[in-house]
């Protein structure tokens, strides 16, 4: 059997550019921030202009967006240099942490360490204390983005959201298990693109982000 991006009769064709927020204000990797409405950092600014200078020449019909602070900064740029407006989508919000908001990393393995291993080991069945189950989170996110694929069947959308959205789409276009998600690199400020061929999803780029 032919693959779909093989066929000549191809006539829709969507690219996903999947965009991950720029660098947070309260300080980088050592702490869960979930929904928590926290801002841009000076270096997150500076990533958020680098993404609306890159996708400034591309085609685009639509630009979706976290509600979050974090998100709306960036894909506001991004919108106004192509005409557009922001669409504000909760659905594609980061995972509700629930109790484990605002707590750091180190915290968090002190004090729950049978809950921190059982969200690596069976992510499927965790939940977070006060907040979303990883299933629920799934769910809304895949919902979310059916409504986006249903809207657009062809052209360019732009969407800004979290590093576990992104992870989420990317790991579902790959078949991998919630598991493996955490293997996929999401640095701040990264830009993915998945391209939709008559409904069949490629990987195209992965976690484009800043030189070492």
């Amino acid at each position: 059997m032919s693959h779909p991006i093989n066929e000549l009769s191809v006539c829709n064709h969507l690219r996903l550019y999947l965009v991950r927020h720029g660098e947070v204000e309260q300080g980088v990797k050592s702490m869960h921030y979930g929904q928590s409405d926290v801002t841009l950092s000076a270096r997150g600014i500076e990533q958020s202009n680098r993404l609306c200078e890159i996708l400034a020449s591309v085609p685009l019909d639509a630009v979706y967006s976290s509600d979050s602070t974090r998100t709306l900064h960036t894909a506001d740029l991004i919108a106004r240099s192509h005409g557009l407006n922001v669409i504000r989508f909760p659905a594609i919000r980061e995972i509700n942490m629930g109790e484990w908001e605002g707590q750091g990393l180190a915290e968090t393995n002190t004090a729950h360490p049978e809950a921190v291993a059982q969200l690596y080991d069976n992510p499927r069945g965790f939940q977070y204390p006060g907040g979303e189950s990883l299933s629920e989170f799934e769910r809304r996110v895949n919902n979310g983005l059916q409504t986006i694929l249903a809207a657009h069947h062809s052209g360019g959308v732009a969407m800004v959201t979290h590093g576990g959205v992104c992870r989420l789409i990317i790991a579902g276009v790959l078949e991998l298990t919630p598991k493996n998600w955490l293997r996929i690199a999401q640095d701040f400020g990264c830009l993915n693109i998945i391209d939709w061929y008559n409904g069949a999803p490629i990987v195209s780029q992965l976690n484009l982000a800043e030189p070492l």
